[in-house]
């Protein structure tokens, strides 16, 4: 059984007909195919092709089915399960669905991913087990290729494929890949989560830079209403047309561009009383 090509397609034939299934083998190859895993009513003889699998009893298993990855066809596959200390499970398409391991997760838990994420995997066998590996950012485009080119101001769906340090790298689900900062973002996202973002920049044809933020005249309002939450808890904050940068993004999760703007924009509202490096709710 060590030959077993597990996570593959192979082509088996029929030697015997059980109550419940078939024994299917091939030069390498001895292996069970239950009833309800078969697309027809097979004969001693005949000749099908069978994916190959490890089931919850740590035993390898044949379906006709066509799982939706294998162990060198990846795809995006979506999250059904997610259990603290263990990882999370995606569904393939099998009866079984398949654990993405904690040990693949970030070590951030409020960035695993949740119920209808949606992950790009792969399979790998060992030790009796399959699990769902999630492919290299670098071998993405090994398996997709996105056809022409993405423009500035187009706004393209993608997922969160890994949350870096400078901020998220996202992928559209033919290939392109796209990276926000996270002065571009108004919020922690998680990985495998769904994102519209807009293109600000072509890195080359299939690497972009993008944003998650408004269009300006859009976010005003949201980056006011930001600011005026945080003074109802504060009254004043410590912020101002003087601050650095990352102390307002640290305190509101806005680049200071945005603040000025919404910062302007309350202060002709008459809502605000403003200096450098502090900023108060101007009393009725």
């Amino acid at each position: 059984m060590s030959q077993a090509k597990i996570g593959q397609n192979d082509t088996f034939k029929v030697v015997e007909v059980l109550q419940d299934g078939y024994t299917i083998e091939n030069e390498t190859t001895s292996v069970f195919l239950e009833k309800d895993q078969a697309s027809k009513e097979l004969r001693v003889g005949d000749s099908l092709d069978a994916f190959l699998y490890i089931d919850q009893s740590k035993t390898v298993v044949a379906t006709m089915q066509k799982p939706l990855i294998s162990a060198y066809e990846p795809a995006f596959v979506k999250v059904v399960e997610k259990i603290p200390g263990l990882g999370v499970f995606v569904d393939i398409g099998l009866k079984k669905d398949m654990l993405v391991s904690k040990d693949d997760l970030p070590h951030i838990k409020d960035q695993w991913p949740t119920v209808g994420d949606q992950l790009f995997c792969q399979l790998r066998s060992g030790k009796n087990q399959m699990v769902a590996k999630m492919v290299s950012r670098f071998r993405v485009s090994a398996h997709l290729e996105p056809q022409g080119e993405l423009h500035v101001e187009d706004v393209v769906e993608t997922h969160v494929f890994h949350v870096a340090e400078e901020g998220l790298v996202l992928f559209t689900p033919s290939g392109f890949e796209i990276f926000v900062y996270h002065k571009h973002t108004r919020r922690p996202y998680r990985l495998g989560e769904a994102a519209t973002v807009e293109i600000i920049k072509q890195v080359n044809r299939l690497k972009y830079n993008g944003t998650l933020t408004k269009q300006k005249e859009l976010s005003l309002d949201d980056d006011a209403e930001v600011i005026l939450k945080a003074l109802a808890k504060e009254s004043c904050l410590p912020l101002g047309d003087k601050s650095h940068p990352d102390a307002i993004y640290k305190q509101l999760n806005m680049s200071k561009a945005a603040f000025k703007r919404a910062l302007g924009r309350l202060y002709k509202q008459g809502k605000v009383v403003l200096s450098d490096h502090k900023t108060c709710l101007k009393e009725d």
